[in-house]
């Protein structure tokens, strides 16, 4: 260690002691309401040994087993009043009551120097406080992203997955050859799914937000200007902003970031020029994608996209305003939509001034929620497929029973077996193949029209996959905004619990890892991957869809909610992933799609001695934000001559579309 840094700590120390002295008799006597309980903090320093970057919701799940639904770790000791409370909730019960039920209380999320102020990041949904911001931006994702507009994209969805099963097949036949090496023990088509994935989830979220469309197939290697700054953009806030909760020594230390520039290539101050850095790919990630929607505009050549459509319309959204003039076409998002985002700024008309600036106002709001939700559903959704493929791995070193189940379904409508009936015509699955629609006996004597699931097995793996798989352990933290007193409800290990004081500032954490991992909830088979776990009893299918008794009907339907990942795997009250409807639609179809045509195993690879051999591989997990595996070998191959030809056929309508 250099003098200079053994100075700064020495500072921090000095005046840590000198609060701690002034606070730790204060907080002694501060009331009969305790805080939430926890391993003991260290003096001064608190709980950050406690603390990993690496799965901190392993080491949140074991704290909870020993210390209940609701603890606290503290950065630095809790006497000391810049101390950063850590607040764990890992219930069902106590993750309602808190996250949802009080959301207004607990919506807000920290104002982070680092992530926000040196990186750049502030304006985004994920980092944004709550309020009036807060408030429009979300607005504006709802004309994108309600489960109203989904339909408006079945067929873009449906042409990426059929590009992204063209991708598949063809990376695995044209590279079947390719030998491996000591350096890539494994040949390159059995990692050829990974690229794809990216630019699957990247190109569905670029043509929705923006209209913007890689100009080359899946078939063909790609290095985009947009997708490779979208990956690193993401990259960037998952693995090096966000790491370890996203909690920084400067978010404790404000006055770390003035440090001059002659102390930053001491340890202690890297983060300042690492973060000026990241900042600037941040900003470049924010502007350009926009930037080129507005002059498609500028040329006539836009596609419908979220930015476009409000560019274009924005008198809709921002009345009376000074705007840039686009009007060429009428929106296909419905009047009331587009005047939602206004009823919360003014009707009222107002000085051209004044409408300029608010003018200036939507266009901020507009490309850094265009950005937040590109960021939010991308990683999402290439975690989830990784996992669908780590589950049938394991499923086909079983038997295959999940996928043959799943087919059963599938080919009553796809026509994809060997013995479907001449009459189904082969297909691929689509998005309107997913529901059917009931007549469910109302209270009144009547009828109400509710969608079914068509194919109640595959929705059970798509439910599997996410709990399972858990795609995003710990959700991101929330800040409460004023002090709260919380009794957990009674459980097992503590039948009579006590009241618990919540500090104001305090950062609140739902571990999604924890309840998805619950013997409670789930049985003693929770690491197993198995979708029957969500398939409705008799009884259940007799009261969801059929004449019911209302007490016996809610009962029923709270209950399979709390078993339901989707309540917890986008996150809680009013900061759930806004990208949800368009997420969950897209990884739907995939999921029936891959499902339906392609069999998935584990490598085969030929040894020095010529026999084959098949590689089972330990995976790892080193993402600190979305539980993405570490690359692995999968062998993908159409299931059949017919379904090959099926998968070709689909996939020529997306070439001709990119050329």
């Amino acid at each position: 260690m250099d003098v200079l840094t053994f100075l700064v700590l020495i500072i921090g120390l000095v005046y840590s002691l000198y609060l701690y002295s002034r606070s730790g008799k204060q907080a002694s006597q501060s009331g009969i309401v305790r805080i939430p309980p926890g391993p003991k903090p260290l003096p001064l320093i608190g709980n950050i040994f406690d603390l990993t970057a690496k799965e901190l919701w392993v080491k949140a799940t074991a704290l909870a087993q020993t210390y209940g639904p609701v603890y606290q770790l503290s950065i630095l000791h809790p006497s000391l009043s810049i101390s950063q409370p850590l607040v764990f909730l890992s219930s069902p019960e106590v993750c309602f009551d808190l996250l949802d039920k009080k959301g207004g209380m607990y919506s807000d999320k920290p104002k982070l120097v680092m992530a926000g102020e040196l990186c750049g990041c502030d304006d985004m949904v994920a980092f944004t406080g709550y309020g009036a911001q807060s408030r429009r931006q979300r607005k504006l994702i709802g004309l994108a992203f309600s489960k109203e507009r989904i339909p408006a994209y079945q067929g873009l969805i449906e042409r990426e997955t059929a590009g992204f099963l063209t991708g598949l097949v063809s990376a695995h036949t044209s590279s079947a050859s390719t030998a491996s090496s000591s350096s890539q023990p494994l040949p390159s088509r059995f990692l050829s799914y990974i690229p794809l994935i990216r630019r699957y989830a990247g190109q569905l979220t670029l043509s929705v937000i923006y209209g913007y469309t890689v100009p080359t197939s899946y078939t063909q290697n790609v290095h985009d200007k947009f997708l490779d700054m979208a990956e690193d953009c993401v990259d960037i806030l998952s693995n090096k902003i966000a790491s370890g909760g996203g909690i920084w020594l400067v978010d404790i230390f404000p006055w770390l970031k003035k440090a001059p520039k002659s102390l930053e290539s001491i340890p202690l101050f890297s983060f300042l020029p690492k973060s000026r850095a990241w900042k600037a790919k941040m900003v470049e990630f924010v502007e350009k994608p926009f930037e080129w929607v507005k002059a498609e505009i500028e040329r006539g050549t836009q596609k419908p996209s979220f930015c476009s459509t409000l560019l274009e319309n924005s008198d809709a959204v921002v009345p009376s305003a000074v705007t840039n003039g686009h009007m060429k076409r009428k929106s296909d998002i419905s009047p009331d939509l587009l005047s939602s985002w206004a009823s919360a700024s003014s009707a009222v008309a107002k000085p051209v001034t004044a409408n300029a600036k608010e003018y200036a106002q939507f266009e901020f709001d507009l490309k850094w929620t265009a950005n937040s939700m590109y960021s939010a559903s991308g990683d999402t959704t290439v975690t989830t497929v990784m996992h669908y493929f780590l589950a049938i791995l394991q499923d086909m070193d079983t038997g295959g029973e999940v996928v043959r189940k799943a087919r059963l379904e599938l080919d009553l409508v796809t026509g994809l077996a060997d013995d479907s009936p001449p009459a189904i015509k082969p297909r691929l699955p689509s998005l309107s193949d997913r529901y059917i629609d009931v007549d469910v006996p109302d209270a009144k004597g009547g009828t109400r029209k509710v969608k079914k699931p068509r194919f109640p097995y595959v929705e059970a793996v798509m439910s599997e996959v996410w709990r399972w798989g858990v795609v995003v352990p710990l959700n991101l933290p929330h800040r409460l905004t004023e002090d709260d007193v919380y009794t957990p409800p009674p459980s097992p290990s503590n039948p009579n619990p006590s009241p618990m004081f919540l500090r104001k500032g305090s950062l609140i954490f739902g571990n999604i890892w924890s309840i998805l991992r619950s013997k409670e909830l789930f049985g003693d088979d929770v690491d197993e991957f198995k979708p029957e776990r969500y398939l409705p009893s008799p009884h259940e299918e007799a009261v969801l869809y059929g004449p019911h008794d209302e007490d016996e009907y809610e009962m029923i339907r709270k209950e399979r909610k709390k078993r339901d990942p989707r309540s917890y795997v986008f996150g809680f009250g009013r900061r759930q992933c806004p990208g949800q409807n368009l997420v969950e639609s897209s990884v739907w179809l995939l999921t029936a799609t891959l499902l339906s045509a392609v069999d998935v195993r584990r490598p085969c690879v030929e040894g020095e001695d010529a026999k084959e051999s098949v590689i089972i591989e330990k995976v790892d997990f080193n993402n600190s934000v979305f539980r993405t595996p570490d690359p692995f070998g999968v062998d993908i191959r159409p299931r059949s001559e017919k379904a090959l030809e099926v998968i070709m056929l689909s996939g020529e309508g997306e070439e001709a579309e990119s050329l």
